[in-house]
């Protein structure tokens, strides 16, 4: 085995897309886990833009019962839910979701963003005929609006539950960041602020030393992804100055064509190995930083290769 492919041994990947969905996928649920199994990861996080992940996540995580994979559901608060909707949340975590992400492809920032010359990202498999609502966590007084903050009154009383950010601006996330430190939110993860987000080094140092957890994704950084626009040497440059042990890898992966997560994951930490990255450090950042984010248990980062695999 490769030293990346050891590496990957307990990796947890909190975002990960698969089908079936409304957009192409590379892969479908059932494949991915097949993956992460065969890959030695100790878990993944289901992602998905329109529904909630929960119910398929709890299925299979039942069915499969002997797999070393822990499988968990999440829920985007986009339109197709009813946006920043507090009842979906309770309902959602009543069900099991571990993750719960701030508005992804119905927040305004992302409209805003997508409409960039060259700009590209995942389209419908058919044409909408309900127009998606652009959505904000802050209102005009600067402040989060009552149905963010009723979310984070949810998550208070479930602090098992990582709220990630998704797609909203900089602006919002800092709002939201200051305000979750304020009321004691305390598992929040940053997404991919070096993508859409446009956050600065400042802004990031200042959300990790309120507590939150940076997220940096392998699928914009990987050379033979449609979406590619941030070189490893740029992610390679934050992971030396932010703080090691509050940086989260993800694989984002599930797009068309830009790969399959071990293969993905296993470039990705090759080329940020050759740009300077010490080994140590990648694994406290997919392995060790992700699970303690998620409360998971340390058993699960043991070598995988030799477990009994339920897929088979």
């Amino acid at each position: 085995m490769s030293k990346v492919k050891a590496l990957l041994q307990g990796f947890v990947d909190t975002h990960v897309h698969a089908g079936p969905t409304l957009t192409v996928r590379e892969f479908d649920i059932w494949q991915l886990i097949q993956e992460a199994e065969t890959g030695g990861f100790a878990a993944v996080v289901l992602k998905d833009h329109f529904i909630p992940t929960v119910p398929i996540a709890r299925a299979i995580q039942e069915k499969l019962s002997e797999t070393r994979v822990k499988i968990f559901g999440s829920l985007a608060l986009n339109n197709s839910v009813g946006g920043i909707n507090p009842k979906a949340v309770e309902i959602a975590i009543g069900f099991g979701a571990k993750v719960i992400w701030m508005p992804t492809i119905s927040a305004a920032n992302h409209f805003e963003k997508h409409r960039a010359p060259g700009t590209k990202f995942p389209v419908l498999t058919g044409k909408d005929k309900v127009v998606d609502k652009p959505l904000r966590a802050i209102g005009t007084n600067g402040a989060l609006t009552d149905e963010t903050e009723e979310v984070l009154s949810i998550l208070l009383d479930h602090p098992e539950v990582v709220l990630a950010t998704g797609h909203i601006s900089r602006e919002e996330v800092d709002v939201l960041v200051r305000r979750c430190d304020e009321v004691g939110v305390r598992r929040v993860l940053v997404t991919h602020p070096h993508f859409l987000v446009d956050a600065s080094m400042d802004d990031m140092k200042n959300w990790q030393s309120l507590g939150a957890y940076i997220e940096l994704t392998a699928v914009i950084s990987l050379p033979s992804s449609p979406i590619y626009c941030r070189p490893v040497e740029d992610v390679a440059g934050l992971l030396k100055k932010l703080d090691r042990h509050k940086i989260v890898l993800s694989s984002d992966l599930g797009l068309k064509n830009a790969g399959w997560p071990v293969e993905g994951m296993t470039v990705f930490l090759n080329l940020l190995r050759e740009a300077g990255v010490a080994s140590d450090d990648l694994k406290q950042m997919i392995s060790i930083n992700p699970a303690a984010l998620m409360g998971l248990k340390t058993d699960h980062f043991s070598d995988n290769t030799n477990s009994k695999s339920a897929l088979s």
